[in-house]
C-alpha cells in the first residue's frame, strides 16, 4: 500500500464563515467598542488546506490602506493573524492556544513582518519564523482582502486543530481587536444513527429503540432532536430510560469524547393502516462559542498579563437528518397470539420433557423395583 505523504483528514475544501460588522473588542477594558480601524472590521473568512498548508482569506469591510503611509502612521501596530489551538487541549499552550500566526505592522520599523510563535502554558513565547514582506504579498491597491498562508509542517502537522482568525490596530497603548468564530479543522460534523435501519410494529403496539449521535470529539455541542412522521399514525418520543418525554423533540449536550445515545419509544395508533411509513429524524447542533486567552503584550509574557475574550459570534450550527421504515403490520388474532405463546415456550416444554422422559422415568422403574411393587403389578396384571 502506498504511503502518504500527510494525513487525509487535514484536507477539506473551501470552508466560508460569517463574521458581524462593527463587533470589535477593547482588550483595555474587556468589553465591545465601536471605535476600531474600518480596515479591521472582518466581514467573513474563507480558508482550505491541501493537507500541507492552511490557505486563508479574510474579507475586509473596507478597502485596506496599506499603500497610504498617513493612515498607517495613525497605529503604532497593525495585526492580521490567526490563533491556533493545535490539540484540541485547553490545557496545553497559553489559555489552549498553542501557536500564534501574525501578519503586522509597526510603526517604528515601518516594517510588515510575519511572526509565527510558538506559546507555553505560562505564557512565555518562542519565535519560530520571522520574515520582512511587502503589503503586496498579501494584498493590493484599493482590495478589501488579506491573504494568509501557514505550512503546516511548522507546527508540527497536527491533524486536527482550531483556529480563531483576528484583526486589530494598537493606538496609543490600546489594542482593539476583530475575532471571528472558532473554527475546527476538519470542519466539525454531526451525525445520527440507529440500532435498526427499519423495525416492524404491529397496530397499538410499541417498541423503544437506541438513538446514537456523534460529534467532533473536543467540543461540546448542546443538540436538539426530533421526530417528523409521514402521517399521524405513527408516534414517537424522546427520553432517557427512567423517564420517557411525550414530545417528539429533546435537547441533550454531547460530551467532549463526541458519542451520546437516547431512546426512542414508537407507537403506532390502533387505526393505523398496514405497511410502510418513513420517520425522519432531525439533528440540529448548537457548538458552544470559544473563549481564550488574549494577550495584552506582544513581547515576553509573564503570568496574568492577559485578558480572557470571549468569541463575539454566536455559537455555530450544523443540521443533519436521517430516516427510519416503520413496517406497520395488523394486529395478532387470539389463534396468533396461542400459537406466538406456544412458540415461545413449547421449546422449553419439550427440553423439560425430554429430562422427565430420560431421567426421572428410568429412576422411577428403578425405585418400583427396590420395593417390590412392579414384580407385584407383573403378578397382578398375569392373573
Amino acid at each position: 500500500m502506498e504511503k502518504k505523504e500527510f494525513d487525509d483528514s487535514s484536507i477539506f475544501d473551501d470552508q466560508e464563515i460569517i463574521d458581524p460588522k462593527l463587533d470589535w473588542i477593547s482588550l483595555t477594558n474587556n468589553s465591545y467598542s465601536y471605535s476600531g480601524a474600518y480596515y479591521t472590521d472582518i466581514s467573513s473568512s474563507d480558508y482550505y488546506s491541501d493537507g500541507k498548508t492552511l490557505n486563508v482569506l479574510l474579507w475586509i469591510n473596507n478597502p485596506v490602506p496599506f499603500f497610504k503611509p498617513e493612515i498607517l502612521a495613525k497605529n503604532e501596530e497593525i495585526h492580521y493573524g490567526m490563533y491556533i489551538d493545535s490539540d484540541f487541549n485547553d490545557l496545553t499552550g497559553y489559555g489552549g492556544v498553542d501557536y500564534n500566526y501574525e501578519l503586522g505592522w509597526n510603526n517604528k520599523s515601518k516594517e510588515w513582518t510575519i511572526v509565527l510563535n510558538k506559546w507555553s502554558h505560562e505564557g512565555y513565547q518562542i519565535v519560530l519564523d520571522n520574515k520582512t514582506v511587502s503589503y503586496n504579498n498579501f494584498s493590493k491597491k484599493d482590495a478589501k482582502y488579506i491573504q494568509m498562508s501557514l505550512e503546516l509542517s511548522k507546527i508540527l502537522s497536527p491533524k486536527k486543530y482550531k483556529v480563531t482568525f483576528y484583526a486589530e490596530v494598537k493606538r496609543k497603548g490600546i489594542i482593539i481587536t476583530d475575532f471571528t468564530r472558532t473554527v475546527a479543522i476538519p470542519p466539525l460534523e454531526i451525525n445520527v444513527t440507529s440500532t435498526s435501519n427499519s423495525i416492524e410494529l404491529r397496530k397499538g403496539d410499541q417498541k423503544t429503540i437506541e438513538i446514537q449521535i456523534r460529534s467532533t470529539q473536543g467540543y461540546e455541542p448542546t443538540v436538539n432532536i426530533d421526530t417528523k412522521s409521514q402521517t399521524n399514525f405513527i408516534k414517537s418520543s424522546f427520553g432517557h430510560n427512567y423517564q420517557l418525554s411525550n414530545r417528539s423533540d429533546y435537547t441533550l449536550r454531547i460530551p467532549s469524547y463526541g458519542i451520546a445515545t437516547i431512546p426512542l419509544t414508537i407507537t403506532s395508533l390502533d387505526d393505523a393502516p398496514t405497511g410502510q411509513q418513513t420517520l425522519f429524524i432531525f439533528v440540529n447542533s448548537s457548538f458552544p462559542s470559544e473563549q481564550f486567552l488574549k494577550p495584552k503584550s506582544y513581547q515576553k509574557l509573564i503570568n496574568n498579563d492577559a485578558t480572557l475574550v470571549p468569541s463575539s459570534v454566536e455559537s455555530e450550527n450544523i443540521f443533519t437528518q436521517s430516516s427510519l421504515i416503520v413496517t406497520l403490520q395488523d394486529p395478532l388474532t387470539l389463534i396468533d397470539k396461542i400459537n406466538d405463546i406456544w412458540n415461545k415456550i413449547g421449546g422449553a416444554l419439550s427440553f423439560i420433557m425430554g429430562i422427565l422422559i430420560g431421567q426421572i422415568l428410568p429412576w422411577l422403574k428403578k425405585w418400583l423395583k427396590e420395593k417390590q411393587i412392579l414384580p407385584g403389578l407383573k403378578k397382578k396384571f398375569k392373573k
